[in-house]
């Protein structure tokens, strides 16, 4: 039997770790991903099926479920999820939930054309072949839309398969398909079937590009603006620079609000003292940032302009959410004006004033902000935001909030955490006697700060508790 793109996927029933299951029931109205594996417990699909659990989010949100398969006996998988539940802990939090089918005989492997004819390594002791790494997507109506065979030896790249997902969902929906390196968000390309008129009325923006012209007569669209799905394609690609940051979090105590941040640089050559990721904006307020490094120096110079702009009116510097809503605004106004871009960083805004106590706030670049007890950014927000959920009190201390904060970053922390390589910044409430003071500094009339930096000696103070 030749499974082809378009093909029916066979169905079958099987045992697996979830229970029994009827292939094309389990599949229901999802999309589903099979995906297969040469033996239990070997080291290349135990870091396969560990990133499979790790992004289980991304899965669901795009309607897809996935199932393992492998050519193994069902107690042996049970074995085998504990196995990789611990390894992939040390990778962020890792729980498969997914079924793996138990195929020692080789059955459903067999139906889908999944068994190693070339290497002759790849045997079990009776002599039998063991899988290769296939892939099949398929969609809703059982038809497979992918097929991707690996060689036992190498892992597969799961962000291909979800690149590939997320291309067959839009093409289906719009009626569009994708060029070459396309990721979501990206620019489409009118699907052939579409005629011009048609374009004109499905996608009122489009650009024109000359080579589509030469080559076929349908025109690509570019999404400069409002998508037909209601997002505005240029937050999406801001929003991916800031999931490729560095890991920033903030969490409030009731006492006051830790923020930090990984410190890393790209060469041992570069100076790290001159750079700052956790910046002081005025004596009340800090932020840190997630993202494009350039952006967030400009937004910075911008909150301490308007900062000293409101001591100069009111002689007080500003509440943190009035700071935040002016940094808003600049991040907002970016996605609507001709010619420029959004702002490709997040933010966490950390401050105190008399009105609301201490206050933690996110800024993303869409311009849009909330207020938090505990948020992280950055490439492994998601992870990290678990992990808060899991600790956070609203009791907790200032003291632990650090602590907690370090463990925090330490989750997916690659490489060794020491003073040169965390940032952290503190706000601190102040003291009834210290209110009464008032101002301090001479002539300057110059609150005392209730922001500071942590100094390295006091960031490896922490680390060694």
């Amino acid at each position: 039997m030749s499974l082809r793109l378009g093909s029916i996927a066979p169905d079958f029933e099987a045992q697996t770790t979830a229970g029994p299951i009827k292939f094309h029931d389990w599949i229901g109205d999802s999309w589903a991903i099979l995906f297969s594996h040469p033996g239990d417990f070997t080291p290349v699909c135990t870091t396969e099926l560990g990133e499979v659990a790790r992004r289980a989010p991304d899965f669901a949100k795009r309607n897809v479920k996935v199932i393992g398969i492998s050519a193994n006996g069902l107690e042996e998988h049970h074995k085998w999820v504990q196995d990789i539940n611990d390894y992939g802990g040390k990778f962020g939090p890792t729980d498969v939930q997914f079924p793996i089918i138990a195929d020692d005989d080789r059955k459903i492997s067999t139906l889908y054309d999944m068994l190693d004819a070339q290497d002759a390594t790849n045997r079990d002791a009776k002599g039998l072949p063991f899988t290769i790494r296939t892939v099949f997507v398929i969609d809703p109506k059982k038809v497979i839309r992918l097929t991707l065979a690996y060689p036992a030896s190498t892992g597969r790249n799961f962000d291909e398969i979800i690149r590939v997902v997320d291309s067959l969902q839009i093409g289906d929906k719009h009626r569009v398909t994708t060029p070459v390196n396309w990721k979501k968000g990206d620019d489409v390309i009118v699907h052939p079937s579409v005629s011009n008129e048609e374009a004109k009325t499905l996608f009122p923006e489009f650009t024109i590009h000359k080579v589509f012209e030469i080559l076929s007569p349908h025109k690509p669209f570019s999404l400069t603006t409002f998508s037909p799905s209601g997002k505005l394609v240029q937050i999406e690609h801001a929003l991916a620079a800031v999931s490729q940051g560095t890991t920033s979090l903030g969490i409030k105590a009731s006492n006051g609000i830790v923020i930090a941040t990984e410190k890393k640089t790209s060469s041992i050559l570069i100076d790290d003292s001159m750079l700052d990721k956790v910046a002081v904006v005025c004596p009340n307020i800090g932020i840190v940032y997630s993202g494009m490094g350039p952006d967030f120096r400009v937004l910075i110079a911008k909150a301490r302009k308007s900062a000293q702009s409101y001591w100069k009116i009111y002689g007080e510097y500003p509440p943190t959410r009035v700071l935040t809503q002016e940094i808003a605004t600049v991040m907002q106004q970016a996605t609507q004006s001709g010619g420029v871009r959004p702002y490709g960083v997040s933010l966490l805004v950390a401050g105190w004033d008399i009105n609301r106590g201490p206050t933690l706030y996110q800024v993303d670049p869409s311009g849009s902000f909330w207020a938090w007890k505990a948020s992280a950014i950055g490439k492994n927000m998601v992870n990290a935001k678990t992990f808060l959920e899991k600790r956070y009190s609203d009791d907790i201390s200032l003291e632990d909030a650090i602590h907690t904060a370090l463990l925090t970053l330490k989750e997916g922390f690659e490489g060794q955490m020491t003073e040169k390589t965390i940032e952290i910044g503190v706000i601190t409430v102040p003291s009834l006697s210290e209110l009464e003071e008032g101002k301090i500094g001479g002539e300057t009339g110059r609150v005392k700060p209730t922001f500071r930096k942590l100094t390295e000696e006091e960031v490896r103070d922490y680390l060694s508790l």
